[in-house]
């Protein structure tokens, strides 16, 4: 029998969505997924730097860790993604006992850490963030239900001054069409026949010269999508392309989460929103 994994999951969707990327991952290198963390062999937690609620949980769940630690030494202890990303040197510091800390884009070196930890007792760690890594040829391993996150970008160049993300997940790089259309294909062949596109500002897409409008009819005319969402874009990047191809495909959802974050212009400025509240009401 395969050796198990556990893995907890704390934050934003994309978090979801990189813990299916990760199951995948560990799927892939023989591991299987236990129900429970005390009979697991390696114990992950996808972390998130944004959400205050979400980092303190963590730092509770690491805690329950470290008893697991002292009585079974030999199980293998990861902290993954943003905090990893944001946090490393506290976590190096104040927490000896995780073996190995990875940042969102150093997934792929995980089946080699695990293989590694075997004979290495010290901390392995990569938070190097990348200006080109969308995790393209990866598929991610998903639970049941209809819906199925894809992630078609990674970062943020918006660099509002209340967040964290451009320095925890890096600068924007977009997937190829052509492989967010094969995953989709592959989700819809699994079963899920809503698909939620997720990006941090994900309408502003762009490969090649191909932008966020000619994504999502693409991905709406792929026979088996009955509902087909998208989040979260960013009032800046909301086109009248974009509307048009809403309009032109009954699959595509209405409703769409388009956050203000502020009614008055002095904060939006602050804040470096880089619009009005004018230019929201007119979107």
């Amino acid at each position: 029998m395969g050796k198990s994994y556990y893995l907890e999951t704390y934050g934003c969707q994309m978090n979801v969505a990189d813990s299916e990327l990760i199951a995948g991952l560990l799927h892939k290198q023989g591991y299987v997924v236990s129900k429970s963390m005390d009979n697991a062999d390696a114990i992950f937690v996808n972390t998130c730097a944004i959400r205050e609620h979400a980092e303190e949980k963590v730092h509770s769940r690491l805690g329950v860790y470290s008893q697991i630690k002292q009585n079974r030494p030999e199980v293998i202890i990861g902290v993954l993604g943003c905090m990893a990303q944001h946090l490393k040197d506290e976590i190096l510091e104040s927490k000896p006992y995780v073996d190995i800390i990875l940042g969102p884009d150093s997934y792929r070196k995980l089946p080699v850490m695990l293989d590694r930890k075997i004979e290495n007792t010290n901390s392995l760690v990569d938070t190097k963030l990348s200006r080109f890594e969308v995790y393209d040829n990866l598929f991610p391993s998903r639970q049941g239900g209809i819906n199925a996150w894809v992630s078609i970008m990674r970062g943020c160049d918006k660099f509002c001054t209340f967040c964290v993300v451009p320095f925890t997940r890096g600068r924007e790089r977009s997937r190829s069409i052509t492989s967010i259309v094969t995953e989709v294909h592959k989700a819809i062949a699994a079963g899920h026949v809503e698909i939620t596109l997720l990006g941090q500002n994900v309408n502003s897409y762009q490969y090649d010269d191909q932008k966020f409008q000619h994504l999502l009819q693409a991905v709406a005319e792929i026979p088996g999508v009955q509902r087909l969402r998208y989040t979260s874009p960013h009032p800046q990047d909301m086109t009248d392309e974009i509307l048009r191809v809403m309009a032109k495909h009954e699959n595509i959802c209405n409703a769409v989460h388009f956050p203000l974050q502020a009614g008055a212009n002095r904060i939006l400025k602050r804040m470096n929103r880089t619009y009005t509240k004018e230019h929201f009401i007119q979107r």
